[in-house]
């Protein structure tokens, strides 16, 4: 192992112990200095350590109100792994913020697909759980696909999806789409 990938690990592991004490600060400053010791050939949807500091990094600016930063933590790790879980959950609330409903309702199909692949403990997620499921049923993808222009096309894309990879969470959408749909049918009668 290089000396520099101890580097980043040491200081990766600093991070996570100043977020078990509630010290964000403190994690911000050593995620940002294990970051900018990450080798560019660490970069990669393999490396799981450069995965979280994203992760991480991203949810922390997140919380501080600063969008840009969070975008582009958000963006640099879904192109080296496309399908990370929190990362598309975070992309979805983005892309909310932005109004970009469309763009919203894909993240939100990807990232019920990338719950299916059974790498949550692996990749260390943080928004795989009931409390997450429930914003997004309850408000995300209501909103998403309330005001996405290409609704109708998208549900027909989510329900062969579903036939195709029967996830429960995708039967969920499908069923709230279809809700929506009624109530949209009823105020044009």
């Amino acid at each position: 192992m290089s000396e520099t990938n101890i580097e980043y690990e040491a200081n990766y592991k600093s991070a996570l112990s100043y977020l078990k004490l509630s010290l964000k600060e403190q994690a911000i400053d050593c995620l940002n200095r294990a970051y900018s010791q990450v080798p560019a050939g660490h970069k990669t949807g393999d490396n799981i350590i450069y995965l979280d500091m994203l992760d991480s990094l991203a949810i922390l600016y997140l919380e501080k109100g600063d969008r840009e930063k969070t975008k582009s933590f958000v963006e640099e790790g879904l192109a080296v792994k496309n399908n990370h879980t929190d990362l598309l959950f975070l992309k979805s609330l983005l892309l909310m913020d932005e109004m970009r409903y469309d763009e919203m309702l894909e993240a939100i199909i990807h990232f019920f697909l990338s719950i299916s692949e059974g790498d949550a403990l692996l990749y260390n997620y943080k928004y795989v759980h009931e409390g997450v499921f429930k914003e997004i049923y309850d408000n995300l993808l209501p909103t998403a696909y309330k005001y996405a222009f290409e609704y109708r096309a998208i549900r027909d894309v989510v329900e062969k999806l579903l036939k195709a990879a029967n996830n429960e969470w995708l039967k969920k959408a499908c069923d709230i789409m279809a809700k929506i749909d009624s109530m949209r049918q009823e105020k044009e009668s």
